[in-house]
């Protein structure tokens, strides 16, 4: 099959392409903004690399039969950056896509963000409706729009609560405060947030692809939420850190560090995680979707329990020396 992957060099996307190349059968093609960044990728000789970002690019080949769309902000420096890539990068690719006359399906990763957060309800489902408290978020919420009013194939969205693994600088931060003996939390309430592992998340996407599904949108996720001091616990074990002590930030500080944090990459124009969007959503004491749906009609579940993936992920830091 011929595949297109936008998102392909980043963090959830490298591992899809390594996961869709097992299949001696796919053909990938991948959607290449930076080339220096492709050559430290161990699957760059395997793929064909489309030069260009969503706006402008080289052609599409004609025969593409599947998409995969990965590509998008979760970090900026202004506003309009989440408007520019997630919603006006989604429509011109929509637009790019509409002359492939093998295209079959399109797959889009969405976000748990796009739902927003547990208020009343103990765990979100599909069919409630979505109410995101981020700008990114709400970015999110409408790249989801365009894909069902403008999608020329049949499509499936994923929603992805918290994704960590081999890769992922997000996470990294956190791991390095329990390294040094810390476990920081936002407030005194207990923090509940649905995860899965990436390599969980690519076999996910990719069973939805091979589905007879059309049109639907899922949340993935393991089975059981986890509570964000004990997770990081998990995390000191596997650290060997005999020591730990819990840092509580009250939320008064946290968004003062949130509005430090945006003065700082205004002044040096550098993309960071924390800002005062993310403050917002961290506000919110659970963030947890019912993987139910997905895993009655495509039979999808999660195979690598929580230890062995925050194992590898560690082990991965570690051998790249980041931790």
């Amino acid at each position: 099959m011929k595949i297109l992957v936008t998102g392909g060099t980043g963090f959830i996307g490298s591992h899809l392409i390594r996961e869709l190349l097992k299949d001696n059968r796919n053909q990938v093609f991948a959607l290449i903004r930076d080339s220096a960044k492709l050559a430290n990728f161990d699957f760059k000789d395997n793929i064909t690399a489309i030069h260009g970002d969503l706006f402008n690019s080289d052609p599409y080949p004609t025969d593409i039969e599947l998409v995969f769309h990965l590509a998008a902000l979760t970090k900026i420096v202004s506003p309009q950056e989440f408007i520019h890539i997630n919603h006006e990068g989604t429509l011109s690719l929509l637009e790019k896509l509409k002359p492939l006359k093998n295209l079959q399906k399109v797959i889009l990763l969405s976000s748990l963000a796009a739902a927003g957060p547990n208020r009343e309800q103990p765990v979100l489902r599909e069919e409630m409706p979505a109410q995101p408290i981020s700008l990114y978020g709400k970015s999110k919420l409408a790249q989801e729009k365009l894909f069902s009013e403008q999608c020329p194939a049949p499509h499936i969205i994923i929603r992805a609560p918290i994704v960590f693994g081999p890769g992922d600088m997000d996470m990294l931060e956190a791991f390095r405060m329990v390294r040094m003996g810390m476990i920081p939390v936002l407030g005194k309430k207990e923090r509940w947030y649905s995860v899965i592992f990436v390599k969980d998340l690519v076999r996910g996407m990719i069973a939805a692809a091979a589905s007879l599904c059309q049109n639907e949108v899922f949340y993935i996720a393991n089975a059981q939420p986890v509570e964000w001091q004990s997770f990081l616990e998990e995390v000191s074990r596997l650290l060997g850190r005999k020591k730990i002590r819990k840092i509580v930030i009250p939320e008064i500080l946290g968004r003062s560090l949130a509005e430090l944090s945006e003065i700082r990459i205004r002044a040096f124009k550098r993309k960071a995680i924390f800002n005062r969007d993310k403050f917002n959503e961290m506000k919110f004491p659970a963030w947890v979707c019912s993987a139910e749906k997905i895993g009655n009609l495509l039979h999808f579940q999660p195979q690598i329990p929580l230890l062995e993936a925050l194992q590898e992920t560690v082990h991965w830091y570690q051998e790249k020396k980041m931790l």
